[in-house]
């Protein structure tokens, strides 16, 4: 039945079935889709009827909400059971299931019995390794929850990621005098540092202070020191993820106390929140991963991810497609954002086969579980290096056809491959940005950026794309950044220094920062204008990779000293662009990275092209 509802709904739509439907008849066909058994897509199916009834205003009735409540508890998919009922609450907020009487009584005498037995918690099985033991299960997970315990719904929450669900059930335990368990707190504090990366509103001290509580309440020396771990490395997760370093430092110390190192999530963690720079963070992921296989930490998919994704910023493609191989060999299977990141790495270096060769190995794998960063990984790669639109709309057809929603970015790309890939066409560009005022996702500066660039430097039509950066000021939107740079880009390529020197100065009287890359194009201006002197200004503004940092100075990237070494050359100061190469290799970027500068100077210096690098050498075939 479901299936016949959905190939109606695509073909007439929400509002013809509206027309068709009554309340009785989406009950009914709840009803029906909930008799199926447990599977991992049974919540899925009657939310998506639930929230296609309230999209067409009609409400099932609480009481055949409630049913299906209980039909999740009846099958023990209690994480299915919390999506449900949080679904169900955006059409009655507050909503609670209506238990049968007979269930009310029990789940009442249980919690009654657990509440006269407040060491519960402590009741957990021997660790036969010890808590030092990283192949060991960690004692503190070794609790057995019974059915009515508090602590049992936080953890559930938890782990179906309902961060809001779990803070409530915490509130009620500490009214009624009762604490969770160490580990339904640290896997409160994960769960809601994930969902607050941007905005932090929960009390993670007081969320700790009360986990210490409830640590003090372990008797058992094993159990304790586990626990501890749990919260401490709880702790380290959530202040790393919300920019505490200095808090995360604290954690980090507290576990290496406890005679431990955290777990692969805590290490992914800190990765993530380092940003010291491309090369400087490759190098970390490369100590953070001898760190964890010297201590025998059991790595996961998100430290592979992080460590791949770090090593791919930092142009090491040797060692990502090593990683990826120890990978294999660990038994972890890649996932999408895995291979999104592997594409990247191998478009990078202009590995069309390689890459290719992944996309077609995700896609054919049978859990595969599509997501739009590979395809906009594909799509770029042939929007912005190959030059070929054709290649890039097979691959935006491809994520259309495995029903993939067109991402910001997705946008951006096809802005580019219309207006940027012969044979040009700008009225389906301007098209793709007008059709934004409609769809789901909405224009955005990074659109209109693309916009300003094609008509300023592909087309040299400055004036057309100054228009473009008004009209994106009439359509409400700030620019902060990649809009300015592509005007300044504008004016540079058509030799007017002075005007993007003052867009520059327009950027930053508006309190928004100036970026390398846009300091890299006045670097390059300069240098076509002759300004060598301007040109090394804004090189030495910027501070090096390595040098102590300066609050409020832009550090330089690999390109900043490829500009600089471009100016040295268009005025024949080879001398000075050795001297600048010298200082970028002491940087240690890659070798890939450096040998496109050394052969600019070559064939400056001597009039002879030279090979491109040859990736023979990478073993991508084997990957």
């Amino acid at each position: 039945m479901l299936q016949s509802y959905r190939q109606l709904k695509s073909t007439v739509g929400l509002g013809a079935i509206q027309a068709m439907l009554t309340d009785s008849d989406i009950e009914t066909l709840l009803t029906m889709q909930a008799t199926l058994a447990k599977s991992s897509a049974r919540y899925k199916q009657l939310i998506e009827i639930l929230l296609d009834a309230k999209e067409m205003n009609i409400y099932p009735s609480q009481e055949s909400c409630s049913k299906i409540s209980h039909s999740f508890i009846t099958l023990g998919d209690y994480s299915g059971q919390l999506a449900w009922d949080t679904a169900v609450q955006e059409l009655y907020p507050g909503f609670k299931p209506t238990a049968p009487e007979e269930v009310r009584n029990q789940e009442h005498h249980e919690r009654q019995s657990y509440s006269s037995h407040p060491n519960t918690q402590n009741r957990r099985g021997p660790s036969p390794n010890g808590p030092n033991s990283r192949h060991a299960a960690n004692p503190s997970s070794q609790l057995m929850l019974r059915n009515g315990d508090p602590s049992e719904s936080i953890i559930r929450a938890c782990k179906a990621g309902y961060a809001a669900v779990a803070l409530e059930e915490i509130a009620k335990m500490v009214d009624q005098n009762q604490l969770p368990t160490p580990q339904a707190f640290a896997d409160t504090i994960q769960v809601c540092a994930k969902r607050e990366k941007k905005m932090r509103s929960t009390d993670y001290q007081e969320l700790y202070r009360l986990a210490l509580r409830s640590l003090d309440t372990v008797s058992d020396d094993i159990h304790r020191r586990a626990a501890e771990y749990e919260v401490y490395n709880a702790m380290l997760v959530a202040n790393a993820t919300l920019g505490d370093m200095a808090s995360a430092k604290k954690n980090y110390d507290d576990i290496i106390q406890l005679g431990q190192f955290p777990d692969a999530t805590g290490y992914a963690t800190l990765l993530i929140a380092t940003t010291t720079g491309a090369v400087d963070e490759a190098n970390d992921a490369l100590k953070i991963l001898e760190e964890v296989k010297r201590h025998n930490i059991k790595p996961n998919i998100f430290f592979y991810n992080v460590v791949i994704g770090k090593l791919s910023r930092g142009r090491k493609i040797e060692r990502v497609l090593e990683v990826y191989e120890e990978m294999n060999q660990n038994n972890i299977r890649p996932n999408a954002i895995t291979y999104g990141t592997l594409i990247s790495a191998c478009t990078r270096v202009g590995s069309e086969d390689m890459a290719r060769n992944l996309f077609k190995k995700m896609t054919s794998s049978p859990s595969y579980n599509p997501r739009q960063g590979p395809h906009n990984a594909m799509i770029q790669f042939y929007v912005r290096q190959k030059k070929d639109r054709a290649a890039a709309l097979d691959y935006y057809e491809d994520m259309l056809a495995r029903k993939l929603l067109p991402t910001e970015h997705t946008y951006t790309l096809l802005i580019e491959a219309f207006a940027c890939i012969q044979p040009y066409d700008l009225t389906e560009a301007n098209r793709l940005i007008q059709s934004m005022k409609r769809g789901p996702i909405r224009a955005t500066e990074a659109h209109y950026g693309a916009l300003i660039h094609a008509y300023g430097v592909e087309h040299r039509d400055v004036s057309t794309a100054e228009v473009c950066f008004d009209n994106m000021r009439k359509a409400g939107i700030v620019p902060k950044g990649p809009a300015y740079q592509s005007l300044i880009e504008s004016y540079i390529t058509n030799k007017q220094v002075t005007r993007a020197v003052m867009v520059r100065n327009e950027l930053l009287t508006s309190g928004q920062p100036s970026s390398a890359y846009i300091e890299n194009t006045l670097i390059r201006g300069y240098g076509h204008d002759g300004n060598i002197d301007a040109a090394e200004n804004v090189f030495n503004a910027m501070t090096d990779p390595f040098a102590p940092k300066i609050p409020g100075t832009i550090v330089k990237e690999p390109s900043s000293y490829q500009s600089m070494v471009t100016a040295y050359l268009e005025n024949e100061m080879v001398d000075k662009a050795y001297a600048t190469l010298a200082k970028m290799k002491n940087q240690h970027y890659p070798e890939l990275v450096i040998k496109p500068v050394e052969e600019a100077i070559l064939v400056a210096t001597t009039g002879f092209s030279v090979s491109p690098p040859t990736l023979n050498s990478l073993h991508f075939a084997s990957a």
